[in-house]
């Protein structure tokens, strides 16, 4: 078992609550090989999909198993860096999206992800494409 640190993100969770595609096994398949933790932000989605459904204990359920994040002022000034950076540039990326690759960056933690063309954007975020851990 490699017992890395990763991050996963929001739509890793998702596919595996939902359950009705072959996605659905990433999340099941990176607890069984590394440390997964998970950011505020992301958690604050899910809830926010749970409320909004009617199905928040499902949510409570998957992230019994995931290492929850703190927010930090170092995340904060990261994901500030990289929102300037990315204007300036004249890209865009969501505030949400920014705030998990600021956490990621500060602590220099590779984000598993299948919205890679989203976090590529940010230089210096190691991303990992989540569709790897897929059994074939």
């Amino acid at each position: 078992m490699d017992t890395a640190k990763v991050c996963v993100d929001t739509d890793i969770v998702i596919d595996y609550l939902r359950g009705r595609n072959k996605n659905e096994g990433i999340l099941p398949e990176l607890i069984a090989k590394h440390n997964v933790y998970i950011s505020p932000v992301s958690i604050y989605e899910l809830y926010y999909g749970g409320y909004y459904s009617g199905k928040v204990t499902p949510v409570d359920d998957v992230l019994a198993m995931i290492t929850p994040f703190d927010w930090t002022a170092e995340d904060a000034r990261k994901a500030a860096q990289i929102h300037a950076a990315l204007s300036k540039s004249g890209e865009t990326l969501t505030i949400k999206d920014v705030f998990i690759a600021g956490l990621c960056l500060s602590r220099t933690v590779p984000l598993v992800t299948r919205n890679v063309s989203h976090f590529n954007k940010v230089r210096g975020l190691k991303v990992i494409d989540g569709t790897k851990y897929l059994i074939r």
